[in-house]
């Protein structure tokens, strides 16, 4: 039979309501196969028990672990056909964004999860794994990058977003739209993605802060991630790409030290641009050097500047990237 890797991390899908009726850790990836008899008559399993924490606790050092062990197992195992990975809905974009920028290997690398804990007798868990193998084993999955099954829907790790506490279906990938669906058991694919950069699997990564703006904000609150050794600043601003004015003059002078400054948009789905020429406008802050990054959000914006930056990747060069939403257009 076809070999896949389970690599487990936690999440809602490996827990259960405690005698207080609160949601725990509580169920491993082996426990997680065996409740589905069917995938082990659909695959051979491999199961790696990375971690069992909610993805609130996950951090890029995490992350960064968790894809050397991705990287490995593939570069081990010329056979294996896929990997799934169980993971929190909390960050899970964020965990499968740093993959997808991260893992050159072309196999699928499908990330699931639950918004039900295995308590709940109508728990999505179950039917999402069950997916994810169905895509897994799909050759066409091959070459699409890092891939979210959920809901019955196939997105992009670049694309996707977490739009809604507990509802099911509380991933999207707005106008983009998602790369397929699963349909009575069967994979149907809609398009191919925007091939994210890939950066390779990082030994260091650098810090990078967020500060989301907000009207009448001071901008000597930026000065305090200079102060706290930021090595880049991603601003999430308003509409296109527009601030406050009063923080032109201190981001000017945060760029001034070295430090990039990027700039993102609170609105979640659409372009940044500077195109407004007023004080505090998109083009203000092109004046003063700061640099913009397409559609990419905020939190995926933070971890590429991470991986590259730590990387020591010239700054010209990585200022096009995210120009370009950091996506690969050679």
């Amino acid at each position: 039979m076809n070999k896949v890797l389970l690599i487990a991390t936690g999440g809602t899908i490996a827990m259960r309501k405690d005698e207080a009726g609160k949601v725990v850790p509580a169920v491993s990836g082996h426990e997680l196969i065996e409740s589905l008899p069917e995938l082990s008559q659909e695959s051979d399993w491999e199961i790696c028990e990375l971690s069992n924490v909610a993805s609130c606790n996950i951090d890029p050092q995490h992350m960064m672990t968790l894809a050397m062990e991705v990287e490995q197992r593939f570069l081990r195992d010329p056979v294996l056909k896929g990997i799934i990975i169980t993971h929190g809905t909390d960050t899970l974009e964020e965990t499968a964004y740093f993959l997808d920028v991260a893992i050159k290997d072309p196999r699928p690398v499908i990330l699931t999860a639950s918004q039900r804990d295995a308590s709940e007798s109508d728990s999505d868990g179950p039917r999402n794994l069950h997916n994810a193998l169905r895509i897994a084993l799909d050759p066409r999955a091959v070459n699409r990058g890092v891939l979210i099954a959920l809901n019955e829907e196939i997105n992009s790790a670049r694309d996707v977003r977490k739009l809604h506490t507990s509802h099911v279906d509380a991933f999207n990938s707005g106008d983009i739209g998602a790369l397929g669906s699963i349909d009575t058991g069967e994979v149907i694919w809609h398009r191919k993605p925007e091939h994210s950069v890939k950066l390779g699997v990082p030994k260091t990564l650098a810090s990078v802060s967020i500060c989301k703006a907000y009207t009448g904000m001071n901008g000597n609150i930026l000065l305090a991630f200079v102060h706290d050794g930021t090595e880049a600043l991603v601003i999430e601003a308003f509409g296109r790409g527009n601030l406050p004015p009063s923080l032109v003059e201190k981001i000017a002078e945060i760029i001034s030290c070295g430090i990039p400054v990027v700039i993102t948009s609170r609105c979640l789905f659409g372009r940044t641009a500077p195109v407004y020429g007023y004080p505090g406008g998109g083009a203000d802050l092109e004046r003063v050097g700061a640099w913009f990054a397409a559609d990419l959000s905020t939190e995926k914006v933070r971890l590429f500047l991470s991986i590259a930056l730590g990387q020591g990747m010239d700054k010209k060069e990585l200022r096009k990237m995210l120009a370009n939403g950091a996506v690969n257009i050679s």
